[in-house]
């Protein structure tokens, strides 16, 4: 056996198999705490159903106040030409904390998402409509609310199964998971 080298824990304490830890475990902070990588991979984002608000830890809440969804002409957009379904959401965003809220300076730091099908793709993001009354304002005081529009386009499969996810800040995780969407449509 020349050159063979052994290691050993000598206390027993090999790291554990990650298909051994449960993600359910990541909610208690002692468990975080130990297991940090596969927490952050694992981090469960709560979802609300569309008709519902939601808040988040720094007072904003959050709802859909309408969803439209649209069969276009494809070559209206940039988005390809499989994409021709329009899908605009509006947003109210209220701040019930006590400070007032300063949203990020660059406008592609607030996070908007449309996933649809059964393995939620992504739609196209055409753009958080800028320049006009349903823009962000820079900040938000104390009981303010603004509405903001967010429209997407994507194909007509998989409209059954829509989901929106709204972040203020895309440099944090804060996410907001809004699913059923399509139950909005008008």
């Amino acid at each position: 056996m020349a050159g063979a080298f052994v290691l050993a824990a000598c206390d027993s304490s090999a790291a554990p198999d990650a298909a051994a830890l449960d993600p359910a475990k990541c909610a208690d902070p002692n468990f975080a705490s130990a297991h940090k990588d596969f927490c952050a991979d694992n981090a469960s984002v709560p979802e609300t159903p569309a008709a519902e608000a939601a808040t988040l830890s720094n007072g904003l809440k959050v709802r859909i106040v309408s969803a439209k969804s649209e069969t276009v002409d494809s070559n209206a957009y940039d988005s390809g030409p499989t994409e021709n379904v329009v899908v605009t959401i509006a947003t109210e965003i209220t701040n019930t904390g006590n400070a007032t809220l300063v949203f990020p300076t660059a406008k592609n730091n607030v996070r908007t998402e449309l996933l649809y099908g059964r393995n939620h793709a992504k739609a196209t993001n055409s753009a958080v409509q800028k320049s006009g009354p349903t823009d962000l304002p820079e900040q938000l005081v104390a009981g303010g609310s603004v509405t903001m529009m967010s429209t997407f386009t994507m194909r007509a499969g998989g409209a059954d199964n829509v989901v929106f996810r709204f972040n203020p800040d895309s440099t944090t995780t804060d996410d907001l998971t809004f699913t059923n969407v399509q139950t909005l449509y008008k």
